[in-house]
């Protein structure tokens, strides 16, 4: 099997005017739409850590599942799929690129499996300029056929730079220390937000079938997210 590429569409919280495009949920993924693909409940691979930060993976975990559950999909518990995971040896999502999704249907019922992938989890210092960056792809497959029934790409950028007190020493320090105590979890937090405002409500959420209709930002085409290189 080739190796897979996880692409999406880009956001970030500003985004780049002109390169954005907008659809309806349905005209994004209308696979969810249809009752043969839309997943009641999902499993969640351990996270594709991409960045330098070791810990990045075990902070996605707990910043995830409550979207998703109040989004209207029944989440298998996470924790207990990781260890299930580790007893067979795999602690990382690329290990499972390549199973059979009968391994997720039959031995945990999951309707579909999201996959994400960390692009971005770093902080930048650039002499009295800073920022913390935390960029995510969201990728996921309906365990009948592998189809890709939903993808994203989302970015937050958290400017650590200290307001200009006119003392050039002073804002040095004030943008180091900014950028060195600036908490991944909240800007995890907001890029899982970001991407699951695009997808559509689960079976579990009173407006699900219902927003069929609203419109979605994307960048890029989500017949991209998983291609053959």
């Amino acid at each position: 099997m080739n190796k897979k590429r996880f692409f999406g569409a880009l956001m970030m919280i500003s985004l780049f005017a002109g390169c954005a495009s907008v659809e309806t949920k349905k005209e994004a993924f209308p696979l969810m739409y249809e009752s043969n693909y839309k997943p009641l409940s999902v499993l969640v691979a351990p996270a594709i850590n991409k960045s330098t930060a070791a810990d990045a993976g075990e902070l996605i975990n707990v910043t995830l599942t409550q979207p998703l559950a109040d989004n209207g999909y029944y989440i298998l518990p996470i924790a207990i799929v990781s260890e299930v995971f580790k007893a067979e040896g795999i602690v990382a999502g690329e290990q499972l690129l390549a199973a059979p999704m009968s391994v997720f249907k039959n031995n945990f019922g999951a309707d579909a499996v999201l996959f994400v992938t960390i692009n971005e989890w770093d902080k930048n210092y650039y002499v009295i300029a800073g920022n913390v960056t935390v960029g995510m792809s969201f990728v996921m497959l309906s365990t009948n056929d592998r189809e890709v029934i939903w993808s994203y790409d989302a970015q937050v950028v958290l400017n650590t730079s200290g307001q200009s007190s006119g003392f050039l020493v002073a804002d040095l320090i004030n943008t180091a220390v900014n950028t060195a105590v600036a908490d991944y979890v909240p800007l995890a937090r907001q890029v899982n937000q970001l991407a699951i405002n695009t997808l559509p409500f689960g079976k579990y959420h009173p407006k699900s079938g219902l927003d069929a209709e609203a419109k979605v930002v994307l960048t890029a085409s989500k017949d991209e997210a998983l291609k053959d290189e």
